[in-house]
């Protein structure tokens, strides 16, 4: 096991991730981002909470339930997380403002590579004490960080500039071999922490269950502060809940050779999907009695 799990953190989990962001590239423009402009407030209101408020409420939940020094480091990990990829197909099905959830994504994932290094660093020395936090050098953790996010996003960018067409037929098929192959480490990593996860399942599963009640409470009171429309409310919930754990995996089980601490991660996969299918069916719902008593 140690062999397999050895090609899993080593070659398996950095091509996966590589081929996700890759997949992401190859349905984006350099015009999408100027989508950021647009819907200010909704913008600044929902990309705000979700670089401010949630990562503090997520440490906060660490820290204080604090199950051992991996897994609160993995979960305050998971706590910085920017929206995941998932959360703009959602939003879309949910008739939400799509642009909106592009732009909180794009931008937070903008964010969160080049302030992952120091995020992991400081909390490794919150967590474990200085002396652990100098085993993982800002710099190299930056570049292996980059590696897998922001060259293969460029990338996939770079083939729809140049062949629109061929980018467009490749996507399903490139996403489909990353989140298969995804899905199959996640199972080895389970396997592999399998006692772990026996021991402290109940309080990682609590942990999990109260950040995204939090997350969804949160969102919602931001919405209706903000006074945003429909759209953009719906936009801004399923940005708080659907999570981009993948990258988060990748530091916590390639650069810093613990794969317990994915396990947060992994268990919020699941947890945050519940809460926003939950969420979708009953947008989709409302929806629906709205339009038979209109008509």
């Amino acid at each position: 096991m140690q062999t397999v799990m050895a090609i899993v953190e080593g070659y398996l989990l950095p091509l996966s991730l590589w081929m996700v962001m890759f997949a992401m590239g190859l349905s984006l423009r350099v015009a999408d981002f100027a989508k950021i402009i647009m819907n200010r407030k909704a913008f600044v209101l929902g990309a705000g909470s979700m670089l401010l408020l949630v990562p503090a409420v997520g440490a906060a939940i660490a820290i204080g339930f604090m199950p051992t020094p991996a897994l609160t480091m993995g979960f305050i990990l998971l706590a910085t997380c920017p929206g995941g990829l998932l959360s703009n197909l959602l939003t879309d099905l949910s008739k939400g403002d799509l642009a909106l959830s592009v732009s909180m994504s794009l931008f937070t994932s903008v964010v969160y590579i080049f302030t992952l290094p120091f995020i992991c660093h400081f909390a490794l020395i919150l967590v474990y004490g200085e002396s652990r936090a100098v085993d993982v050098p800002l710099l190299s953790s930056f570049w292996h960080i980059v590696r897998v996010t922001v060259i293969p996003i460029a990338c996939g960018m770079a083939v729809n500039a140049w062949r629109t067409n061929f980018a467009t037929r490749i996507v399903p098929a490139v996403k489909l071999a990353g989140t298969t192959m995804l899905v199959v480490i996640f199972g080895l990593i389970i396997v592999d922490n399998l006692d772990t996860l026996r021991e402290a399942l109940g309080l990682v599963l609590t942990m999990v269950i109260a950040m995204n009640l939090i997350n969804f409470l949160i969102a919602l009171t931001v919405s209706t502060l903000g006074r945003l429309r429909r759209e953009e409310r719906i936009a801004v919930v399923i940005e708080h809940l659907i999570r981009q754990e993948t990258t988060a995996i990748y530091v916590a089980v390639a650069i810093l050779g613990r794969s317990d601490m994915s396990l947060p991660m992994i268990v919020n996969t699941f947890v945050g999907m519940f809460f926003c299918v939950g969420f979708v069916a009953y947008m989709k719902r409302r929806a629906a009695r709205a339009a038979a008593l209109a008509a």
